[in-house]
């Protein structure tokens, strides 16, 4: 075959392809064959009728399969050899031309394609990253974690303040009128998230309140807010709170420091030392490969067409879902992403796609694939994070192909930012202090009801 490629805007092709006239009568012979084996015809044993019979009955038919299978064997060989990298399937240029076994057969096809740009130098980069250190201010906020993870949550006549759980009816009114509502709902003041709801204002309007206290804060839902009222809109939420709630942590006791397998309370801070330094330095490495992904693509002008934005906003979603389960984000985290404006949504968009093409182009350079094993068990991850049963997690790829391919370009690049951070050098530099990370505890939570 022979392909005459044109740019016709940015990442967009027109490429036509010419197929000479002996590919073309293979192909009509191969297809006839075929059906003289599988048909009978009056006074013929199979595979025994004549060509002009044949022709005269499916003529036709055996042209549109013909045409269909040089223009999808067309379009394979492009990709295969290079001539274009597709964002997608080609939209066919209308054409009435009727396939003749005699002759060459020509047909045009456009196509959105990857950003074609030259990578720069990606190994030896040096990147600024946060000091590891733990203090023993965290180490005791970390032990206070794991108390409160088997604390109880009681009444307090006291006003609420941060930390503490509203037990509240709410209300969400869109042009004043009710289109969802809940009793008896659990709010934790300093989440800004109730019941996937990003709140506006309500830690500041509910702190210092107790029981009866009501307020009406603006609400905005993520635009794939399963409840149709609400999704992608701002509207006001009605709140009133019905008791207020605090946690009281459990005893540093013989009796805890057993459940968690310690022999004492020593035992117990080096532990969660190691936990928040692990937690540290992942979270060192993550921003490393943010830093050093960005400096790439601050580098580069990748023009992105109109039509893939806006596809990809469309599974924007979707993809930071993903991302948070596999990475054990927390939900209000976010709720607070998904509900954001549309044009800091769209501008995050561009951004994830340019970082996209950069990581693609490394995954190349270095030959990184996916394993099946390695998609098995980030479903299984996944399902523990979500606590969910590993099925249901399958089922819900099963039932949108995509998924598994958003999930499988997510391992991909973690590996390509992985291959990224470890050819760089990476300089520690004093941060601001941040809150510490929450350590994992060896059990699970006895509170009996978590807030939302």
């Amino acid at each position: 075959m022979d392909f005459r490629v044109e740019e016709i805007a940015p990442c967009r092709k027109k490429v036509t392809v010419t197929v000479p006239p002996e590919r073309v009568k293979t192909e009509f012979d191969a297809q006839f064959g075929e059906i003289n084996e599988k048909v009978s015809l009056p006074g013929f044993r199979p595979g025994k009728a004549p060509r002009k019979l044949l022709e005269s009955r499916f003529g036709p038919h055996v042209r549109d399969e013909v045409k269909g299978k040089l223009v999808e064997a067309g379009f394979r060989q492009a990709v295969e050899e290079k001539k274009v990298a597709p964002l997608g399937r080609p939209t066919l240029a209308p054409d009435e031309t009727v396939v003749d076994p005699a002759k060459a057969f020509e047909f045009v096809f456009e196509v959105t394609t990857r950003p074609e740009f030259e990578l720069p130098t990606w190994k030896g980069l040096e990147v600024k990253v946060p000091l590891v250190e733990v203090t023993d201010a965290e180490v005791e906020s970390g032990v206070e974690n794991l108390r409160m993870q088997e604390g109880t949550l009681e009444s307090t006549p006291e006003p609420l303040v941060a930390g503490d759980v509203a037990v509240v009816d709410w209300q969400a009114l869109v042009d004043g009128v009710e289109a969802a509502r809940e009793d008896g709902a659990y709010y934790r003041l300093g989440r800004g998230v109730l019941e996937g709801i990003l709140l506006e204002g309500a830690d500041a309007a509910l702190a210092g309140g107790t029981a009866g206290t009501s307020v009406t804060v603006r609400g905005r839902a993520a635009p794939d807010d399963p409840r149709t009222a609400l999704a992608g809109q701002e509207f006001d939420v009605r709140i009133e709170v019905k008791e207020a709630k605090r946690f009281q942590p459990a005893p540093l006791d013989e009796a805890f420091l057993k459940r968690h397998d310690f022999d004492d309370a020593d035992e117990l801070r080096r532990d969660v030392r190691r936990r928040v330094l692990r937690a540290k330095e992942r979270e060192r490495d993550r921003v490393a490969e943010e830093r050093l992904t960005d400096q790439l693509v601050g580098q580069l002008t990748i023009a992105l067409p109109a039509e893939l934005v806006e596809g990809a906003v469309g599974g924007w979603a979707e993809r930071k879902r993903i991302d948070a389960q596999s990475q054990g984000t927390a939900e209000e985290e976010l709720t607070r992403e998904l509900a954001g404006d549309e044009a800091k949504v769209r501008g995050q968009v561009e951004a994830d796609l340019r970082r996209h093409f950069v990581l693609d182009r490394i995954a190349e350079a270095e030959g990184l694939s996916v394993a099946e094993q390695e998609l098995v068990g980030a479903v299984e991850q996944m399902a523990r994070e979500s606590g969910r049963s590993a099925g249901e997690v399958v089922q819900h790829f099963q039932e949108d192909p995509a998924r598994l391919s958003e999930l499988k370009t997510h391992l991909l690049h973690g590996k390509a930012r992985e291959a990224l951070r470890r050819a760089a050098t990476l300089v520690e530099e004093a941060a601001a202090p941040a809150p510490a990370p929450e350590p994992e505890s060896k059990t699970t939570s006895k509170n009996p009801k978590q807030a939302k």
